[in-house]
């Protein structure tokens, strides 16, 4: 009986592998491709969960939106083409709803912002700027102070636009900003009264690149009294079901109301969908990969037909022939999950450039600007990605290893 040790059984599996690269590579990458977009999938919908409760915490789950819908009649209009405008008098009209603690009104625009010798692209907010901390919880003044919510020439600005990446030239207090509006040729310009502290981004807005001017202001650079939206305060966040349906009841498709839960809920199931149709991609690549490494151990059996018979004649066990070529499918297991994961994981960070989240506050349709998402990482994700593949692997060659372990030694060696 012979004897073996397990570092020797692994040497001849790598061997057996280096002797059929081409088969071995193809059948390998199999493995890294399925293993690699599941890896990535799972932990950039991580990120863009995690990124969404992130933003959702700083508003508050006590919050909703209202926001004009698109294509529905104007009071006393008669094209369908017209928004709803929200004015002051829907204000103190969903003020008065039971459960509702505070409405604060805001003005968005895309504008174009410049300053010394910087040009960039931002948002404009206008909005009683006393309520700003209560609209973003956690906000804080890098530099400065709020401007006067009735002083139409005060600004503050987000962080990226005082100090913006790249540039030298750096904004700084009681300097004065040109505004643009986007599609405008006319501008106005603003006294920098303050600075936030870096905050990032809040349902797709991204206030670091905001500039936040009086109610007033924003009704003379906009010239209309009506409002892009309403930010509606409940007492708790047990009021915002109730509010809501109160809000929908009233204005039925005129306008759009979001709450912060109901967005993660849309976002949360618009990403499980994608991950489980791109998942079952990854899943039919480990699954081809399955069948190359179940066929690819078969024709080494064959192959090796007579090295078995010899192998049987020295006395080598069935369990030890079985080891030699179960080994093969461990060590292809283990290279592909090694791959996958390093494939995958920097696979995650494409993935995460190429989900745009775009949207805001303003009117719908309107232009934002993007963001990319970060992926998360586990231990357990790590772990599933390493051995997964092993498993399956292992189970592609189980089957073709017991074939070899009970091939009959004379009938080996008499093989041609």
């Amino acid at each position: 009986m012979m004897q073996m040790r397990t570092s020797d059984i692994f040497k001849l599996a790598f061997k057996a592998l280096r002797d059929r690269k081409l088969r071995s590579f193809l059948t390998i990458l199999g493995i890294m491709i399925g293993s690699a977009i599941i890896l990535a999938l799972i932990a950039s919908s991580s990120g863009l969960s995690a990124g969404i409760q992130a933003q959702v915490s700083k508003i508050g789950a006590n919050t909703l939106t209202v926001s004009s819908a698109r294509q529905f009649f104007a009071p006393g209009g008669s094209s369908g083409t017209q928004n709803y405008q929200l004015s002051q008098q829907d204000v103190n009209r969903i003020k008065s709803l039971q459960g509702v603690s505070d409405v604060i009104p805001y003005y968005s625009q895309r504008a174009t912002i410049s300053y010394g010798s910087n040009s960039m692209e931002g948002e404009l907010i206008g909005v009683d700027t006393s309520a700003l901390f209560t609209m973003y919880k956690g906000l804080s003044l890098y530099s400065g102070s709020l401007p006067d919510s009735y002083d139409p020439s005060a600004a503050a600005v987000g962080y990226s636009i005082a100090f913006p990446t790249g540039s030298s030239d750096q904004l700084t207090l009681n300097q004065m900003i040109s505004i643009t509006l986007g599609g405008s040729t006319s501008s106005l310009t603003f006294l920098v009264k303050g600075v936030f502290s870096e905050y990032g981004r809040v349902l797709f807005s991204n206030i670091d690149d905001t500039v936040f001017v009086s109610l007033q202001s924003a009704q003379i650079l906009l010239k209309t009294q009506y409002f892009s939206g309403l930010y509606v305060i409940t007492n708790t966040a047990g009021d915002v079901t109730t509010v809501q349906q109160e809000i929908e009841s009233y204005y039925g498709t005129q306008v759009r109301v979001m709450s912060a839960g109901s967005m993660v809920s849309s976002v949360e199931s618009i990403t499980s969908q994608m991950t489980v149709f791109l998942g079952s991609i990854g899943g039919v690549s480990l699954f081809v990969a399955a069948v190359g490494i179940t066929n690819t151990m078969f024709v080494s059996v064959m192959e090796r037909t007579r090295e078995i018979g010899i192998l049987k004649a020295l006395g080598y066990r069935p369990r030890q022939i079985m080891g030699m070529f179960l080994s093969e499918a461990i060590l292809s297991g283990v290279v592909g999950g090694v791959g996958g994961t390093i494939l995958g994981y920097a696979l995650s960070f494409m993935i995460g450039g190429a989900l745009p989240m775009s949207g805001g506050f303003g009117p719908p349709g309107q232009t934002r600007s993007s963001t990319t998402l970060t992926p998360v990482f586990t231990p357990e994700l790590i772990a599933f990605s390493l051995l997964f593949p092993i498993g399956i692997a292992v189970l592609a060659g189980l089957y073709p290893a017991w074939r070899a372990s009970r091939m009959n030694a004379v009938v080996a060696l008499k093989y041609e």
